[in-house]
């Protein structure tokens, strides 16, 4: 079954919505954007995102970055969402939403998905769950810390509607951010690096360790979302000799379990990574880099037929795009979609 699967950080979508309904104040076609009023500010980004999910047109979505869900359940990104396609008028396909457990803080997980399609369950571990405290061993010395995702990994399982088979096994995750956004010296400063960046390591050792699990059950299995981390990307992977994404991708000692990387390793140039899912501004040099942040990764069952980070900025979608699809793309969000062409 050919399927097209994409992965987007969406940027703060809780913004879009008060009370839980979609905010849509368009603005007037004759008022410059200069002049736009903060609604409709929020109005024409929903606009934008809603034009490139349409030109996405994929099967399945992994939204990062979605709207809040509250704890007692009378607001939730999966309402939210359906209601925000609604209003917008995503109605090329007959697309749904479903959600994991709810983060601690904010910025669900969530996923869109055509239901004429696919079937799509939350399907969580019911030992080692993601929404419960773990052990990690990240600096690989025998002592295992605890840990917990600030937002857990949705575990998905998707089927076929059609014949109801199981087609593959899936994980959408926001992993821990490396960025130290408080005002701190240079000690304090190197000291929260290491510690998010071991907080980050865990996270992926423990999903690894749900691949491995689903693998040698004989599933076929996706990771995909907005890791925060690359392969080969700065100085405290050579400091740790390892990367986030690698722990994801797996041991070479253990080739049958390896993920494949739908876009491969990027290479390095004058401005950072290509591709380039997104760009940041280093704290301390100011330097601004691009870097590949966002990834889907594939058991080799899974043949990956087309991959792309929708780019405006590179080639081939600098010249093959319209330009307000561009626009959008560079307005939208502070990310670019990931998608992939695959057959299970």
């Amino acid at each position: 079954m050919k399927l097209k699967v994409a992965e987007y950080n969406m940027q703060w979508m809780k913004y879009l919505f008060v009370n839980g309904l979609p905010i849509n104040v368009p603005p007037p076609l004759d008022k410059p954007e200069s002049d736009w009023n903060e609604q409709e500010r929020i109005t024409v980004k929903s606009q934008r995102l809603i034009s490139i999910l349409a030109h996405l047109d994929a099967d399945i979505i992994a939204v990062v970055e979605g709207p809040d869900t509250l704890a007692n359940g009378t607001k939730t990104a999966k309402a939210q969402l359906e209601a925000w396609m609604t209003v917008f008028g995503l109605t090329s396909r007959n697309y749904k939403v479903i959600q994991g457990f709810t983060s601690s803080g904010q910025q669900e997980l969530c996923a869109i998905y055509d239901a004429d399609k696919l079937i799509v369950e939350h399907t969580p571990e019911g030992k080692n769950s993601f929404n419960e405290p773990f052990l990690a061993d990240t600096l690989e010395q025998s002592i295992k810390e605890q840990y917990k995702h600030f937002r857990p990994p949705v575990e998905l399982t998707i089927k076929s509607k059609a014949n109801q088979k199981k087609l593959f096994k899936m994980i959408i995750a926001h992993a821990k951010s490396k960025g130290i956004f408080d005002h701190v010296d240079y000690a304090r400063y190197e000291h929260l690096s290491n510690l998010n960046r071991r907080k980050l390591y865990a996270e992926c050792i423990h999903m690894r360790e749900r691949v491995d699990k689903w693998i040698s059950e004989g599933d076929k299995v996706i990771v995909t979302g907005d890791i925060n981390d690359g392969m080969g990307s700065d100085f405290y992977e050579n400091r740790f000799g390892k990367s986030a994404i690698e722990i994801l991708l797996g041991s070479v000692y253990e080739p049958d379990l390896v993920l494949k990387s739908a876009l491969g390793r990027p290479k390095l140039g004058k401005f950072g990574w290509s591709p380039s899912s997104s760009s940041f501004t280093d704290t301390i040099t100011n330097n601004w880099f691009t870097v590949l942040i966002d990834h889907i990764l594939v058991s080799q069952d899974i043949k990956i037929e087309k991959s792309a980070v929708l780019n405006p900025y590179s080639e081939p979608h600098k010249s093959d795009l319209g330009q307000d699809l561009k626009d959008a793309l560079k307005k939208a969000s502070d990310h670019f979609p990931v998608c992939v062409e695959i057959d299970v």
